[in-house]
């Protein structure tokens, strides 16, 4: 067998190798996820005070 051959044999097992460890990985985090409790309901949002408006007024500039 040519050199080329033993390099395609070489990635077709590197892909095979790749995609199976891929699919086992997959699976063990949907497993974990499934362990995982749903997250609680967020509390309501207290009101902001109205938009533009600063809290402290700036200082005046003196004219002149």
């Amino acid at each position: 067998m040519s050199v080329a051959g033993w390099i395609a044999i070489g990635v077709v097992a590197w892909v095979v190798i790749a995609l199976v460890v891929a699919v086992l990985v997959g699976r063990m985090v949907r497993l974990r996820d499934r362990q995982v409790p749903a997250d609680p309901m967020p509390s309501p949002r207290r009101p902001v005070d109205a938009p533009g408006v600063p809290r402290t007024p700036e200082p005046r500039r003196p004219r002149g």
